[in-house]
Parts: structure tokens; C-alpha cells; sequence
């Protein structure tokens, strides 16, 4: 299974690229993992939101494989346990389903066009986080998935 983090904008915050890191270097070691990170829009003073989010949208569908299982991470998302994640991924497997992108958008989130094209809504929490936050906790949920899978004691 190759998973790939589809991200609007870069890390801006060192804490929290090397706490990717972190998990990434961990995550490596049970699945093909990389990123892609699309530009994020940076709208004027008289720039739309809604332009905004079409613009990152294009961008963030131009980006995905046309067989992949995609998951949109935002508010609207179904909250999950990490053992149901693992549930979830281990079904994927099954299923033989070999590319899995997680998307994450900008500021203003996800166009609709990207959501329709989710095969899965997924929320971290009902609260809201910064971006580049959502990321590492999403990077510790799958590291945590996968070490449930394999039966270690990470997950207690």
C-alpha cells in the first residue's frame, strides 16, 4: 500500500515539520509513504474565498492518481477511533486498494468538487487545529493504525 499526504501550503512551523519527520521516519517502516505539497492561493485584499478554494481544489485534483482510494480530512468528517483506523486500513489491504491519499486543504478548506471526488470524510477532532498540526496528528494516527495491525505496544 503506498499512502500519500496531499497537502494545500508548505510547513511554515520547524516544530512541527520535525515532528512529522518524526513520524514519517516511524511510518516508513510499515507502508511506501510521501507527500505532495500543492501551492496555496494567496488571495489579495479583494480575492474571493470562494475563488480561493476553486483554485487550491484544481490543484489538489491535478495531483491525484485517478485510482486512488482518496480521504478528505476537515469538519464535516466522520470522527474515528484509532483502532477503527486500523480496521479501515487493514480492509483497504484486502480489498487490495493500493494508493490511499489523505487530503488536507488550506485555510478556507476543501472545494466541494474535492469532496465529491473523497471516497471517505475523515475528522480529527471536533475542535478546530492549525494545518500543519492537523498533519502531525494525522501522521501519528496512521503510525498508531498500523502498530495495532501489527499487535506492538505502542497503542495502549
Amino acid at each position: 500500500m503506498q499512502i500519500t499526504l496531499l497537502t494545500v501550503g508548505k510547513f511554515k512551523d520547524a516544530c512541527y515539520r520535525d515532528a512529522a519527520q518524526n513520524y514519517i521516519k516511524r511510518l516508513k517502516h510499515y507502508v511506501a509513504y510521501d507527500e505532495i505539497e500543492v501551492r496555496e492561493e494567496r488571495g489579495g485584499k479583494n480575492a474571493r474565498v470562494s475563488d480561493i478554494i476553486e483554485k487550491e481544489g484544481h490543484r489538489l485534483l491535478s495531483a491525484l492518481h485517478p485510482d486512488a482510494t482518496v480521504v478528505a480530512l476537515g469538519p464535516s468528517g466522520k470522527l474515528c477511533r484509532s483502532e477503527a483506523l486500523a480496521k479501515r486500513l487493514t480492509n483497504l489491504r484486502v480489498q487490495r486498494k493500493s494508493r490511499l491519499v489523505f487530503l488536507i486543504g488550506g485555510p478556507f478548506g476543501l472545494a466541494s468538487r474535492v469532496l465529491l471526488r473523497a471516497d471517505w470524510h475523515l475528522s480529527l477532532s471536533p475542535m478546530t487545529f492549525p494545518h500543519e498540526l492537523a498533519r502531525v496528528i494525522l501522521l501519528e494516527q496512521l503510525y498508531r493504525a498500523f502498530t495495532i495491525i501489527r499487535g506492538e505496544n505502542y497503542h495502549k
